[in-house]
């Protein structure tokens, strides 16, 4: 097998293409419980792949710049849903608890738009409208957007009320093709 350099190594476990190679004699550990609900829920909520209860949102790897095996974890995965260098699962679930993963009212993945509450306005239409554009203006797949909501408010598309959605038109306004 050949040498790969620790530069190239780092950048292919930053984009979750380096997996760790385990000793035949050692398997990963097992998932937690509350890591199985996390998956589960996030996946539910499609905020990660929903495949296998979202189990294939992970992979046991160990960071860089040694990666040592007896500091292997899981790691959330960089992939369609999830655009960020790898992350630490109990980190991740640290960040943003289960209880996070909202589905909408309907019971469905939460979507682009909020809820429509029996209040819902043209306003409100016309900010969700230019939201919209500003995601196409950076390229933003709806992943990346959900997480933003995220990050930002700590809940899901669903939940956002009218004043949040003006607070995210002007992030956006701000931001010139940034990933999150």
């Amino acid at each position: 097998m050949p040498q790969i350099d620790l530069e190239t190594r780092i950048e292919l476990w930053q984009a979750g293409l380096l997996k760790l190679r385990l000793p035949n004699e050692v398997q990963p550990r097992s998932l937690t419980s509350a890591e199985k609900h996390w998956l589960d829920r996030a996946a539910a909520a499609e905020y990660i792949t929903p495949e296998q209860n979202g189990q294939q949102a992970v992979f046991y790897t160990a960071a860089p710049p040694d990666f040592r095996l007896e500091a292997a974890d899981w790691y959330l995965c960089p992939n369609d849903y999830w655009n960020q260098h790898p992350i630490l699962l109990q980190e991740i679930m640290a960040r943003f608890p289960a209880e996070l993963f909202k589905l909408s009212a309907s019971g469905q993945p939460p979507a682009f738009y909020p809820d429509r509450t029996p209040d819902y306005t043209d306003k409100q239409e016309a900010v969700m409208r230019s939201i919209f554009r500003e995601t196409v203006r950076l390229g933003w797949s709806l992943p990346q957007y959900k997480w933003l909501i995220m990050e930002q408010f700590h809940k899901t598309t669903a939940q956002v009320t009218f004043e949040e959605a003006r607070q995210i038109l002007e992030i956006l306004q701000t931001l010139t093709d940034v990933s999150f």
